[in-house]
């Protein structure tokens, strides 16, 4: 019933838009654009009106984003999404399984929204079609916590924002070449489809194949993002996009750690490039997303936006964890197939977005419903193979390939076999006021209800662990710039939810609250003009509570009291001094510690927090004098302290500090571009990794490229 509600309300709009279009004939109101990354626009601007949904300025925000720029992606010789958040503040790159996880604010998350909605899938992608690149701080439950709730933490969210279709025709054709077999071409085409200009398409793609330094592995990635967008008069406007992915690869070698004599990744003297596996044994990435979009002008001071998302991923195939055992001195391989994994979802989300005064008091208000539809279903079976040394001669690398897994897995039954269905139904409106000119207080909440359709076993066709959730999340702001339009103090108060499953206790459901994250953050944001700088100085403090525990007096029994805190300073600068210079820095420092918890754990860093310390920094530089007028020569760097894999009264496990090194030689006329890149300059050999696993980083890889210009 509630789903039919959403839908019919969705549609309503849509039908009114059409009436109201028919009743304006005698008023001509102006399209209020939905943001577009253009050159003379200040990046965090844009992800300031993204990540709030509102009108609103970066010095206006009492929320911190922080942004890989374009002008950052054009300096880059980017081809994948974890080398871009290598300079956002405060990534930390995590676990490096089917879909790479990174740390933010001591909690873990994925790459899962595109554009401001959901467009989680079981692989990052592409960065072809990536204007920039924004990491939202904190939790964000009011504006992103509907299906988002099950994809995002309370450190923060990644949200891609892709190109747009314009109204001048161009081409940019790249190709590109560089280490361990790097192969890759991408297309970008852009046209008016009639002479009007109203209606505009655009199409991004790319083909990437890309070996291992290691003794097997590889991935071959094809992506296609079409887009078009239709201004059917002047107030309104439709778009529709799709996202297409086909990616066949190994994966990362992935080492499960256990306690033992070693205690960090370095005194595990691992063969580096030793794989433990073998290039017939793949995993496939198929995924198809359609995204719609319909702007309507109301009136001058409003506008409804309708947007309509389907996601459709599956993943068949084989990954391969590598356990180490007997004090790391072995190692157990086992297998995971699956026949496949899917995930699909349905979001329609409705938003009224207002700019007005009510007297002299101005106000920037959204408010919206939001349906959305998750299912995760899974066939699979698993098992471990013969133990082999972690160093030295391997037993099975001869025949440890495709035909011999599925001979051994033919006999074995299904270890998963299930499928998972979700609803989420939102209510939620946040206003931007301003009391004084130079003040402005944020006012937002959301009501999430949950309905958790349950576990059904597509074995014994039984459903367990259903159960309904109403998740209450509110979200204050107030900044005030002490001087106009340059410096601006702020402080928020955020809060997100997780459901939380029930657990079963003696043969009986034990129904739970979701699990909440509430963040106190004040701190200063700067804006010179000219690009003069660009800064952003924060501190915070996340308390998690209501997490689930076992009781330690009935290990039958749970208990709803777990507490975690996590505090930190950010630093995040970004300046043009003079015409042809760029200089971004950032550094984070982060605190956190389980509160209420086990007794193996409490008190402790929990793992999978990432590291205390990591920081980042750029510099690219542009002659200015005729005869070196193209060249731009740019170098950078990453610092990444050591990450807990493991972390309890027992002992502790974790990687190794690491720094890397880029740099990046370009030369750029009118018509075309030549880049020489390289990454990880210094060939550090590091470890990264979470959810008490560990991988080698990729070595020194040196890119050629070169970019046609139509």
């Amino acid at each position: 019933m509630k789903k039919k509600f959403f839908i019919a309300l969705a549609l309503v709009a849509s039908v009114q838009i059409y009436a109201q279009e028919k009743d304006s004939i005698e008023k001509k109101y102006t399209l209020m654009d939905e943001v577009i990354i253009e050159g003379v626009r200040k990046s965090k601007d844009v992800s300031s009106e993204l990540a709030s949904k509102l009108p609103i300025k970066n010095l206006e925000n009492p929320q911190v984003t922080a942004s890989v720029s374009p002008q950052l992606i054009k300096n880059r010789n980017f081809y994948t999404q974890g080398e871009m958040l290598q300079n956002a503040t405060g990534v930390v790159p995590s676990w490096a399984g089917i879909s790479p996880y990174y740390s933010i604010r001591g909690f873990r998350t994925r790459s899962s929204f595109r554009n401001g909605v959901n467009g989680y899938v079981a692989s990052d992608m592409d960065p072809v079609s990536i204007a920039q690149l924004e990491v939202i701080k904190g939790p964000s439950a009011v504006i992103f916590g509907g299906g988002g709730s099950t994809m995002i933490t309370f450190g923060g969210l990644i949200n891609r924002i892709t190109v747009k279709p314009q109204d001048k025709a161009f081409a940019n054709i790249s190709v590109l070449g560089g280490s361990y077999d790097l192969q890759r071409t991408t297309l970008d085409v852009n046209s008016p489809l009639d002479k009007d200009g109203k209606i505009l398409a655009r199409l991004t793609g790319a083909y990437t194949y890309k070996g291992s330094f290691q003794d097997q592995g590889f991935s071959k990635t094809f992506f296609a993002a079409p887009s078009i967008s239709y201004k059917v008069n002047n107030q309104m406007k439709i778009q529709l996009d799709a996202e297409i992915l086909n990616k066949t690869a190994t994966n990362n070698s992935l080492y499960q750690v256990a306690l033992g004599n070693a205690k960090s990744s370095e005194e595990l003297n691992l063969d580096y490039f030793h794989s433990f596996q073998d290039n017939t044994v793949t995993l496939n990435n198929k995924a198809v997303n359609i995204y719609g979009k319909i702007i309507y002008q109301l009136s001058p001071n409003w506008k409804s936006e309708t947007n309509l998302i389907s996601i459709n991923n599956k993943t068949p195939g084989d990954y391969i964890r590598l356990r180490l055992d007997d004090n790391s001195q072995n190692v157990t391989r086992r297998v995971y197939r699956m026949y496949p994994e899917n995930i699909t979802s349905q979001q329609i989300q409705q938003d009224f977005v207002g700019n007005f005064n009510i007297g002299k008091i101005k106000n920037r208000l959204v408010t919206g419903v939001e349906y959305y539809h998750y299912l995760y279903a899974i066939s699979s079976k698993s098992m471990n193979f013969t133990k082999v040394p972690a160093t030295g001669t391997d037993s099975q690398n001869a025949y440890f390939n495709n035909e011999y897994i599925a001979a051994q897995l033919a006999s074995k039954p299904y270890g998963e076999n299930y499928k998972a269905v979700q609803d989420h139904y939102s209510f939620y409106i946040s206003d931007v006021i301003n009391p004084l000119e130079n003040l402005s207080l944020m006012l937002s909440a959301r009501i999430n209800h949950i309905d958790n359709k349950g576990t059904q076993d597509l074995l014994t066709a039984t459903t367990t662990a259903d159960y309904k959730q109403t998740a209450i999340s509110p979200k204050l702001g107030i900044n005030y710039q002490i001087i106009p339009e340059k410096i601006a103090l702020f402080a928020n108060y955020m809060n997100g939810f997780q459901a939380q499953a029930p657990q079963s206790v003696n043969g009986e459901m034990t129904n739970f609250q979701p699990v909440y994250g509430n963040q106190w953050e004040s701190g200063v944001k700067i804006s010179l003009q000219k690009n003069l700088l660009d800064a952003v100085l924060s501190y915070y403090n996340i308390d998690v509570t209501n997490v689930v525990r076992q009781d330690p007096n009935n290990t039958a029994s749970y208990l709803q009291d777990g507490k975690q805190n996590s505090k930190g300073f950010e630093a995040d600068l970004e300046s043009n001094p003079i015409k042809g210079l760029f200089l971004h820095a950032g550094l984070a420092y982060n605190d956190s510690k389980l509160i209420v918890s086990d007794a193996l754990t409490q008190g402790l860093r929990p793992v999978d927090a990432g590291p205390k310390l990591s920081g980042t920094w750029y510099i690219n530089y542009a002659p200015q004098s005729k005869g070196l007028s193209g060249f731009s020569l740019g170098l950078g760097g990453s610092h990444y302290g050591k990450d807990l894999i493991i972390n309890n009264t027992n002992g502790s496990f974790s990687t190794d500090a690491y720094t890397l090194i880029n740099s990046v030689l370009s030369f750029e006329k009118t018509g075309y571009v030549f880049s020489l890149s390289a990454n990880n300059l210094l060939n550090e050999h590091y470890w990264y990794g979470g959810r008490g696993m560990i991988t080698p980083g990729m070595l020194r890889e040196v890119i050629l490229s070169f970019k046609l210009k139509l």
